[in-house]
């Protein structure tokens, strides 16, 4: 009888044994899935720079701009460039090459270019061809100004812009026409010219 209910109690405790580690090992399992300890991290940094810069100046000058960078885990991460903001750029084009990096090594590079002088307009010579099509009412304001648009976003056309839109307007005014007929004739430079398409960039009837 006592040998009995020592089987008993023995395989009583052998049951809450096997029970505990199984809670155990079910908890600890389901732990690791809610709550994993180590999260892969495959995603580099977004890293935001400025467009080109163009600046108009005889003479070097100090120059600046914003960078910055965001991770998915880290948040706001630090960028490193070859050149700081405030920094005096030389005449002619620089490149400011910049780069980021988050906690687990995940890297992300850009660049930009810095352009100073006060000869930095180019506007190739064939580009008069869809102007005279437009002034001769070949093609409409719209069509116009989505070309240029394209050019100087391609780098096709380069004139110094900084400025955002301010507002938009939707009509190129009759005295744009005027002085883009004077600039195919050859009665203003190319410098008096972009100044013209500056005026369309800021104004949002040329878009990038």
């Amino acid at each position: 009888m006592e040998k009995s209910n020592l089987g008993t109690k023995k395989l009583g405790l052998f049951l809450i044994t096997v029970l505990s580690i199984s809670l155990f090992s079910a908890t600890a399992s389901g732990d690791m899935q809610e709550n994993p300890s180590t999260i892969i991290d495959y995603e580099s940094p977004k890293l935001f720079v400025p467009n080109d810069i163009y600046i108009l100046s005889k003479n070097p000058i100090q120059v600046d701009f914003k960078v910055e960078a965001i991770d998915n885990i880290d948040g706001r991460v630090q960028v490193q460039c070859d050149k700081i903001s405030g920094a005096t750029f030389k005449l002619g084009k620089t490149i400011v090459r910049c780069e980021t990096k988050d906690s687990v090594g995940n890297t992300n590079r850009a660049s930009f270019v810095v352009t100073i002088g006060y000869n930095i307009v180019q506007i190739p010579s064939w580009v008069k061809q869809p102007t005279t099509l437009w002034i001769e009412n070949s093609i409409d304001d719209k069509t116009y100004a989505k070309t240029m648009g394209f050019l100087i976003k391609e780098r096709l056309i380069h004139i110094p812009f900084a400025k955002s839109p301010n507002y938009s307007e939707s009509e190129i005014p009759i005295w744009i026409k005027t002085n883009a007929k004077s600039w195919i004739d050859n009665e203003i430079s190319d410098d008096e010219y972009s100044i013209i398409l500056q005026w369309l960039l800021n104004r949002n009837i040329i878009q990038l």
